[in-house]
């Protein structure tokens, strides 16, 4: 701007000059106003010019301005010849750039959101004040019944009757079973509702599927092992009924027969010791007699305990557990790693934790499920067992590994009196 102006006040001064000069010198006064004339209407020229550019230049950054604001990032403005507004226009066609990159980086990740959401195994449905804004595909299917009158009060009647998060849907004349988790959320500067529902009753039914497939492939698995040896060696036996009897050769054989049904009908026995497992009856138990009862057992066990600490379970089955959990650690390698009890107070519980020096868990999401063991002849009754001792105690059996190397199994038990 200060430039333009300078400029033309240059160009004033030396028609000032010139007009001077050619007063000075008697020029005729007809030669120095058609002088003037001719410098005016190159003044005019100029100036209608440069008024031209600069326009053309703001019209071009007011048209891009008008897309920007329409979303429109794809257009982009010529650079001008007036230098002023270059800059302006080029950081204005940098910013359509950026937008226009981010527009397409929103699009793309919109597109996986609802693929994402449609994808769900549950229903995610966004209500405004008196409608359903958004539902994925399962609710639809699943709920649209349900709501399609009065989606609101539909909602109101779930939060009604809710228990511990939980609510009972009626669909198709049969009774299910639904977690319910609601949120608010903004949705154009306007609050809404987010309700999400999990069918719980399928997902029981998926676990009670899964655990039977691993228990039908188990029992399997052994009952196989047991039989074929013996009838391989039955079979052996019966074929040398017709020659010279081997006394020896028979002994062995009813021996190996005797050996493999008696590890069939302890298997078997195992396994229904799941299902006979006797209620927990807890008693108060001082931990200084009841650790040395351990120690007896494992004379190689560390024990760490608080001194005079009581505990209130059923001696036995914690008993059962932590011998389970003993040898599971001894035999984790070979030479035996050293396995430590530590036993702490923690408010009204006693903490249990089994700790080893061995290789730990190889693989701790499998071994949170049913019948999982590492053992080659296991068949992971005795870890789920010990689940269920720990369940009927009000605690939970929780695995894991030591940051250095071992495997650490927890559980907690009621605190006795003092």
């Amino acid at each position: 701007m200060f430039y333009r102006f300078g400029h033309w006040l240059l160009s004033a001064l030396l028609l000032v000059i010139t007009n001077v000069l050619l007063l000075v010198h008697d020029y005729p006064a007809t030669l120095i106003m058609l002088i003037d004339l001719v410098f005016a209407l190159c003044f005019a020229l100029l100036a209608y010019k440069y008024g031209s550019t600069r326009q053309n230049t703001i019209n071009l950054i007011d048209t891009l301005l008008i897309s920007l604001r329409q979303g429109d990032y794809a257009l982009r403005a010529v650079h001008g010849k007036d230098a002023q507004l270059r800059s302006t226009v080029e950081h204005l066609n940098a910013l359509a750039q950026t937008m226009q990159a981010d527009q397409r980086a929103l699009a793309e990740q919109s597109d996986l959101l609802k693929q994402i959401i449609e994808k769900l195994d549950c229903a995610l449905i966004v209500f405004d004040s008196q409608s359903v804004a958004f539902a994925n595909s399962y609710a639809e299917r699943t709920f649209f019944d349900c709501y399609k009158d009065d989606a609101w009060c539909w909602f109101q009647s779930l939060q009604a009757q809710q228990k511990q998060g939980k609510v009972s849907v009626m669909l198709e004349g049969t009774e299910h079973a639904f977690l319910l988790e609601h949120d608010s959320c903004y949705i154009a500067n306007k609050p809404h509702t987010l309700l999400v529902l999990k069918q719980l009753d399928s997902i029981l039914y998926q676990q009670e599927k899964d655990a039977l497939q691993r228990f039908v492939r188990i029992l399997s698995h052994e009952i196989n092992n047991t039989l074929a040896p013996i009838g391989t060696v039955a079979r052996s036996l019966t074929k040398r009924l017709n020659g010279e009897l081997d006394i020896e050769r028979f002994n062995s054989g009813l021996s190996l027969i005797n050996e493999r049904a008696n590890y069939l009908k302890s298997f078997m026995g195992n396994y229904a010791s799941l299902a006979k497992l006797p209620p927990a009856h807890k008693q108060i138990v001082a931990l200084n007699e009841f650790c040395a009862q351990l120690q007896s057992i494992y004379p190689q066990l560390k024990v760490e305990s608080t001194a005079d600490l009581l505990g209130f379970f059923d001696t036995s089955q914690i008993k059962q557990v932590l011998c389970h959990l003993i040898n599971n650690a001894q035999e984790a390698c070979t030479p035996s790693p050293e396995v430590t009890l530590n036993i702490t107070p923690d408010a009204d519980k006693l903490v249990f934790l089994v700790t080893d020096t061995g290789p730990g868990f190889s693989n701790l999401n499998e071994a949170a499920e049913a019948f999982y063991t590492t053992k080659a002849d296991g068949n992971g009754i005795g870890l789920m067992l010990s689940r269920i001792i720990i369940e009927n105690h009000g605690g939970q059996l929780k695995l894991g590994n030591n940051p250095d190397s071992g495997a650490k199994v927890s559980f907690s038990v009621e605190r006795g009196g003092s």
